[in-house]
């Protein structure tokens, strides 16, 4: 290879040079000692010198106008420090300490509206002549600009934050048994609670049809029968146990609890040294919990699921005596947590299903069926477990 031709560079090692500060907005900006030595330049009344002007012409010394805006920033900002690039991005209207207060009082409140949000700024910013409101659009643009996504929200009860109660929730995920699970395996764990279903209203409220037309549809007109349903699920992946009952009627009561209990022992048999599963039930005592989660869509019908839960017959003695005279074992959640339990978000899958599902449902026993298939149609339980913390398999 001839001498005067030099060897390439190893690949993807390349580098462009840097534009030129003057290459209109897409080179860096000058560095704060450039800038301080064209002030002081011309504090000393030498810019027009014949040697600056030469460097001018070798673009290593900033040219006049560069000078100037410099001068008049200094005189308007006193400072000379360069502007942040933004990529020709307009400016966010709420910044500096009120971006700061937003995103706290949103962690605090993550629920409040922006009236709410622009009382708080005034409040905090009270008595300052530059405060000013913001608009919704302006409040939403600046949220999402620092990660903030609209979703649907859930409510945590204040009693889950009494010291007592975060006491008992710490047992249960950090101790071992009979105080907590932190020494049972998600394989041996199994969750049940009891949830009533039933069909508030199968009209589907808006539809098409030619102009001056009404839209007219056979279909249910009276609520479904209300349907108990008492499901448990094992955490297991390689066997997906499940059992449930239904019925309609009465809520669950002691009597039919023990009968549920005493099926689900004949199906596992009695514990061993090997394998002791354990049961994992809510902790209210003595409570009656009625959450009713509806949802409305414009092209499927209203499904209405209410949450009960009894709580009572989870403290049933005869209850436990069988589960313990098995030989497995009984760990209560902490109250007013029921995040904790991989059951309330299957119960929320199989609301989930039956919304879809909507259109085959036209009485109780069709909503009964459709129920039952939507149970049997969830592979595994694995995944409701570990998405709620039962790691140790």
């Amino acid at each position: 290879m001839p001498h005067d031709i030099e060897h390439r560079p190893p690949l993807q090692t390349r580098k462009r040079a840097a534009p030129h500060p003057s290459a209109g907005g897409r080179g860096d900006g000058y560095s704060q000692d450039m800038r301080d030595l064209v002030i002081a330049v011309n504090n000393a009344g030498v810019s027009n010198h014949p040697i600056f002007d030469q460097l001018r012409a070798l673009r290593v010394f900033p040219s006049t106008n560069t000078e100037r805006r410099h001068v008049a920033l200094q005189n308007t900002g006193g400072h000379i420090r360069p502007c942040r690039r933004t990529g020709n991005n307009r400016a966010a209207a709420l910044r500096d300490h009120n971006l700061l207060l937003l995103a706290l009082y949103r962690i605090t409140y993550p629920k409040a509206t922006s009236a709410e949000i622009n009382a708080f700024l005034y409040r905090a910013n009270y008595g300052s002549l530059t405060f000013r409101f913001y608009s919704p659009s302006q409040i939403s643009e600046t949220e999402t600009w620092i990660g903030l996504t609209r979703k649907r929200g859930s409510t945590t009860a204040y009693q889950a934050l009494l010291p007592i109660n975060k006491l008992k929730r710490w047992a249960f995920w950090n101790l071992p048994f009979p105080y907590g699970i932190a020494d049972i395996r998600r394989q041996d764990m199994i969750d049940l609670d009891e949830c009533g279903v039933e069909v508030q209203s199968a009209d589907r409220h808006l539809g098409k049809s030619y102009v001056g037309k009404r839209v007219k549809q056979t279909g249910p007109y009276q609520k479904s029968t209300k349907y108990n349903l008492l499901l448990a699920i094992s955490g297991d992946g390689a066997n997906p146990r499940r059992w449930r009952d239904t019925w309609t009627g009465e809520g669950t009561t002691g009597l039919r609890m023990i009968e549920f209990i005493r099926r689900i022992l004949n199906e596992i048999g009695p514990g061993t040294p090997q394998r002791r599963y354990c049961f994992m039930m809510d902790n209210l005592r003595y409570v009656v919990m009625c959450v009713c989660v509806s949802t409305a869509l414009i092209s499927h019908p209203i499904l209405s699921s209410h949450i009960s839960c009894i709580c009572s017959s989870h403290h049933n003695a005869q209850m436990v005596a069988l589960i313990y005279a098995a030989g497995h074992r009984l760990v209560f959640r902490a109250p007013y947590y029921p995040v904790d339990g991989p059951i309330e978000y299957v119960f929320n899958t199989i609301q989930g299903i039956l919304r879809i599902r909507m259109d085959a449902i036209n009485d109780g026993p069709s909503l009964l069926n459709e129920l039952n298939l939507a149970i049997a149609s969830i592979p595994s339980f694995e995944p409701y477990f570990v998405n709620c913390g039962f790691w140790r398999n």
